[in-house]
């Protein structure tokens, strides 16, 4: 049976992304404009600095009551920042004092997992008056890791929503403009140096010298300060909380401004983050991301970019590739300041790291047993004009990939070890160090859109050569959920930055479709982790988050990564499987069935019909004894319908809940017929005579072993 069905309700043409959130419109009025305001406004420094910038309002908007709106980044726990209005008190900012507008406010507001926040308040009655008034921010104090935060947008909105500031009184800062503070070679020269050896102390808190220089966190020759756009001030400050004096800091900052190196990033942007037309833009600007506002505000709003033309077959075909790049989603990716380690491995294991395979597979340093570094070996796949990228990089990326593992894993907590948010930061931080030397080289030596040298079966034309984000997950580094140490250490941040990596896997490297001989897993993503994930992401502290748009992306992806030339009984779920990367079950299992609520019922028949004829034109095609001989069935297995058993139970428990939301019967029925040559023992009849009826908020069928 084919089914078109376009999209209803608020999914309208994929022409641009919806900003939900943002205030009404602004009303026109012949007042006299205040001086333009440019944004970011930087709250950098030492505790206490504040900003403030200047507005005009009429008698009859400063007599009503106004609400102030701002898009805040790095506004990390309660309490850092405060706003004032001319002379009138600090109202400090937190959860109890702010509105938190969107999904943001579901992941937990201030100090939540969003590092980027739109949020409202209430201005006090009579702080603002007719004519100039001023609006004040400061940085109160310092949780020993942050010099601040920077205020993306604001406004001040009546009580119908109407914005009272005009677009044209806000400039958007350009960095191209940006210069150096110092612009002579010398102190050019000695910024460089001062980033590559000056001995630096934990912040101005805590001014305990450490091991580890601006060059091992960040990028080695710094180009990750020039790429996000980190701004002199931030630059300057960033270097006064190490332990530089104002000079120094300038000449780092001068140091960086001169690097010759493609800039269109900014702090809050997560790099990579998926968005609509970032494949057509130059492959120098992928790892900027589609920015913050290409988060979609719903879980909805991802199928009109899956299904542009309508929920159809021909969008999902496994013979294609949906682009994950250009699929926006509805949860922001880490931004740059959370891949940088928040701890050097050199100081969190001193030198056991630093004389560790680990570290000597970087650049060469430490007393291990010398083998050429990732970054010689880079920089002669260069020189080679590429030619020589697979036979020099494809296999010393993955040893180095072994080697994070190998050095990490007597290290992973446990319960009698390391059940402390500092300890986590250690071992988190140490594969955060991996990740940000990986885009090192994958950016210095312009690897990115060079996988076809690699995989000449690939259907992206960019990827990265390693998983080295999916192994960054505190999920795969086995941190305990309730001591991760990452914002504020609550069990939701594991499983809000696990999705999270996981997801940058799925942009950055999902299986290449390397074929035959070249798969040996369906690595970089471990699809059978992915669900669980995404169920801790629907849990959010703010309720219930509707999550199957996701989930239909991964199913997607899954199938079009296992549509290769290995069959179901390929070693290690290489091939076609659909108890992994098919798992279609996964959109009617009980616990992920909350997922649906922004979905209507007549999108999600037309979601499930097509995705169960895509799985059943490939799953057909396979005969018994491969499923019998390694593919994931055997003719003895009990089947009871255990929704996260073997394939066969998973399939006896799913096929009936499709038919009850409107799938095909014939289709169902076919499936089921199949399945009897496949597990003879099951009641296969039985599914196909199934009636299912609501219980609760989930789906009881006959069918169902009790």
């Amino acid at each position: 049976m084919g089914v078109t069905l376009l999209l209803t309700g608020c999914l309208a043409a994929p022409d641009e992304l919806e900003q939900t959130e943002q205030p009404e419109p602004f009303q026109e009025s012949d007042r006299e404009l205040a001086p333009a305001i440019t944004l970011p406004i930087e709250i950098l420094g030492a505790e206490g600095v504040t900003k403030s910038v200047t507005v005009d309002l009429t008698a009859q908007d400063a007599q009503q009551p106004l609400r102030l709106w701002l898009q805040v980044y790095n506004l990390s726990y309660a309490n850092k920042g405060s706003v004032r209005f001319n002379s009138g008190a600090w109202l400090p900012l937190s959860n109890t004092t702010v509105t938190v507008e969107g999904l943001g406010k579901n992941y937990g507001g201030i100090g939540g997992a969003f590092s980027t926040l739109k949020l409202n308040l209430g201005v006090p009655a009579g702080a603002l008056v007719a004519g100039s008034n001023q609006i004040s921010f400061r940085f109160n104090t310092s949780d020993g890791r942050s010099i601040g935060y920077r205020v993306l947008k604001l406004n001040l909105l009546r009580a119908d929503g109407s914005r009272i500031l005009p677009d044209s009184l806000f400039v958007q800062e350009d960095p191209n403009t940006w210069k150096p503070p110092l612009t002579d070679a010398f102190s050019i020269a000695e910024g460089e140096k001062l980033w590559r050896t000056r001995q630096l102390v934990r912040s101005v808190k805590n001014p305990t010298a450490i091991r580890a220089r601006c060059a091992d966190c960040h990028t080695q020759d710094g180009r990750d300060l020039k790429y996000f756009n980190y701004s002199n001030l931030s630059i300057i400050e960033r270097s006064r909380f190490h332990g530089l004096s104002e000079l120094e800091g300038q000449r780092i900052a001068s140091y960086i401004r001169s690097l010759l190196v493609a800039n269109p990033g900014r702090p809050w942007n997560p790099p990579y983050q998926p968005g609509p037309g970032l494949d057509s833009k130059p492959i120098e600007h992928w790892a900027a991301g589609a920015g913050v506002d290409a988060v979609v505000e719903q879980n909805r709003d991802m199928l009109r970019y899956m299904f542009p033309a309508g929920i159809t077959k021909e969008a999902i075909s496994t013979a294609k590739n949906l682009s994950a790049r250009e699929v926006p989603i509805f949860f922001q990716l880490p931004d740059w300041n959370h891949w940088l380690p928040s701890i050097h491995p050199k100081d969190a294991w001193g030198e056991a790291f630093v004389n560790d395979r680990l570290n000597m597979a970087y650049n060469g340093e430490g007393t291990a047993t010398p083998t050429e570094s990732m970054r010689s070996l880079a920089a002669r796949v260069k020189a080679s004009g590429y030619s020589q990228y697979r036979n020099l990089l494809y296999y010393p990326i993955g040893q180095w990939n072994i080697r994070l593992f190998e050095f990490l894993s007597p290290r992973f907590p446990s319960a009698t070890n390391g059940l402390t948010p500092e300890y986590s930061q250690k071992v988190y931080s140490t594969a955060l160090w991996h990740v940000v030397k990986t885009w090192e080289l994958m950016q210095e030596f312009g690897l990115e859109d060079k996988v076809r040298l690699l995989y000449p079966s690939s259907r992206d034309t960019r990827a990265w050569m390693a998983n080295s984000t999916f192994d960054t997950s505190p999920n795969m580094l086995k941190l305990p959920a309730n001591n991760t140490g990452i914002k504020d250490n609550s069990p939701f941040m594991f499983t809000y930055f696990s999705m999270g990596w996981y997801h940058l896997s799925l942009v950055l490297f999902n299986g290449n479709h390397s074929d035959g001989a070249d798969r040996t897993s369906q690595r970089p993503i471990d699809w059978g982790y992915v669900p669980g994930a995404i169920k801790g992401l629907s849990r959010t502290p703010g309720g219930t988050t509707p999550v199957q748009g996701l989930v239909a992306l991964y199913l997607a992806k899954g199938m079009q990564t296992a549509d290769n030339t290995l069959k179901p009984n390929a070693p290690y779920g290489a091939g076609w499987s659909p108890r992994t990367s098919g798992d279609l079950s996964r959109f009617v299992v009980t616990d992920l069935m909350p997922g649906w609520t922004d979905i209507t019922n007549t999108e999600r028949t037309a979601i499930l019909q097509v995705f169960l004829s895509t799985w059943w034109d490939k799953t057909r095609q396979y005969s018994v004894s491969d499923w019998w001989n390694g593919g994931g069935a055997t003719r003895t297995e009990v089947i009871n319908g255990f929704h996260d058993g073997t394939l066969g139970n998973r399939l006896y428990f799913m096929l009936p809940r499709f038919k009850y939301h409107g799938v095909d019967p014939t289709l169902v029925n076919t499936i089921a017929d199949w399945a009897r040559t496949v597990w003879p023992q099951g009641d296969w009849a039985r599914v196909k005579n199934a009636t299912c009826a609501p219980y609760g908020p989930y789906i009881q069928c006959t069918s169902d072993v009790t």
